[in-house]
């Protein structure tokens, strides 16, 4: 027979200040974000972050002028080969907004995408072939948007640049989607 324990009432995960989570582009399925001793643990749904539009889960803060963020993406648990996770500066928090995305996906390898207009397309620049883990960083200096990728987070190679207009305060953290809209 199965046993169960009811372990009481369970304070919801918090992340450290200044970091926020939130949903942006309304995917069907809400997602979540925790941190426990500098690791996080993001949920995604979302239909993509692509096309003129994105749906996903961000873990963010507003900063100011140049800006890096470096993440090793330890796992991708994905709902589909295209579930995204990496890290983001973007522009506004609306779906159609500028942004640098430098990614790792479920199968289809690493890469650097963005968006340089709001509400135009998407492009995608191919990395490595290959799957979590493994490091991403995007540096911005002023308009000009750097991606690179790393297996242990000392050697970097540059996937890709590109410039992008951006406000002087972007918002910047890591992305997930997971390119389902019945998953997280």
């Amino acid at each position: 027979s199965d046993v169960q324990v009811d372990s009481g009432p369970v304070a919801a995960p918090t992340l450290p200040a200044p970091w926020v989570s939130a949903d942006l582009g309304s995917p069907a399925r809400p997602g979540s974000a925790s941190a426990t001793a500098g690791t996080f643990t993001v949920a995604g749904g979302g239909v993509d972050i692509w096309g003129t539009s994105d749906q996903f889960r961000f873990v963010y803060q507003p900063l100011q002028g140049d800006v890096e963020v470096i993440a090793r993406v330890g796992s991708l648990q994905y709902a589909d080969p295209w579930s995204k996770a990496g890290v983001m500066i973007r522009e506004t928090l609306t779906g159609g907004s500028p942004q640098a995305f430098m990614m790792v996906s479920g199968t289809q390898g690493w890469g650097f995408q963005r968006r340089t207009a709001t509400g135009g397309s998407s492009y995608h620049l191919a990395g490595p072939t290959g799957v979590a883990p493994g490091w991403v960083r995007l540096v911005r200096e002023g308009d000009l948007f750097s991606a690179y990728r790393s297996t242990d987070g000392v050697a970097w190679s540059l996937i890709g640049t590109d410039t992008i207009s951006m406000a002087a305060t972007v918002y910047v953290g890591l992305a997930v989607t997971s390119h389902n809209t019945s998953a997280t």
